[in-house]
């Protein structure tokens, strides 16, 4: 639809022509289209990298120059959305979406592209993964070696609470300090009774326990979450190759179908051919 637009002239209005802006191409994936882009999506790997915007940017340039003859210009957006929406009918098995527009051999090399964007997007879960373990292991050096760098007064001390978490008491308000530095003053003159030392070793021990005891819950969570992402994938693989084996034999009945359905055709045309020669 052209778009009329009214200009002001001379206090009143006057029509314009239509809008020339142009209109971004709505462009649509073939089978063909598909396999290019998978292809070029396994040799870039946006997966692996922190800048994954740059490297979608990157593939939507080479897919567009090399489609340039047929006008088919796509964005880092366009191509990210086009390759999870691939993987989503992947992985729930929607394998007529997969087969649409395209012949059984385009199909089976869009299968074959797919199964390795799925293997590269599963190494990114297990790379993040490890990745926040070193980070969590070095934040914890790090909270020892402070530790151990305070000066005896300045340590902490744990105390037990009703959680069976350990506790490290608040330090007190300038306030509340001044008034006990007044009591002390009032004081000062009469005996001090001795006070019982405070156990360091006893303080420490309990500091690390409580830090080994959480990143060792940490660590063990982080690989039964890692050992079920394994056996998904296994499992994902198996009924893809279940899916591929049953397509297999579906093809070789086809194929049997059609060479029987030649022989009987030359047979017929046979009889046909002997007929016409003796009529």
């Amino acid at each position: 639809m052209e778009r009329v637009v009214e200009m002001a002239n001379n206090g009143g209005f006057s029509l314009a022509g239509p809008s020339t802006t142009p209109r971004k191409r709505q462009v649509r994936f073939s089978a063909r289209h598909d396999i290019l882009l998978l292809r070029e999506v396994i040799a870039q790997n946006p997966f692996c990298s922190k800048e994954s915007g740059r490297i979608w940017a990157r593939v939507g340039e080479i897919i567009t120059a090399a489609l340039q003859d047929e006008s088919f210009e796509v964005d880092a957006r366009r191509c990210r959305e086009r390759t999870m929406l691939l993987l989503d009918y992947y992985k729930k098995q929607d394998f007529p979406s997969l087969r649409r527009f395209g012949t059984e051999r385009l199909y089976a090399q869009k299968e074959d592209l797919l199964h390795e964007v799925l293997e590269l997007e599963a190494e990114k879960g297990l790379l993040a993964s490890g990745e926040s373990k070193y980070q969590d292991e070095e934040l914890r050096k790090r909270a020892l070696e402070e530790l151990a760098s305070l000066p005896e007064q300045d340590k902490p001390i744990i105390i037990s609470t009703p959680t069976g978490q350990p506790k490290v008491p608040m330090t007190p308000e300038p306030e509340e300090e001044q008034e006990d530095l007044a009591e002390l003053s009032l004081v000062s003159t009469a005996p001090m009774a001795k006070q019982p030392c405070q156990c360091c070793c006893q303080t420490y021990s309990e500091i690390l326990s409580f830090l080994e005891k959480r990143s060792d819950a940490e660590q063990r969570l982080r690989e039964e979450e890692l050992s079920l992402r394994r056996e998904e994938l296994e499992i994902q693989r198996s009924k893809i190759t279940l899916e591929r084996e049953r397509l297999g034999a579906e093809r070789k009945e086809r194929e049997r179908r059609f060479e029987l359905e030649s022989q009987e055709r030359q047979v017929i045309l046979d009889l046909l051919k002997e007929k016409v020669l003796k009529g």
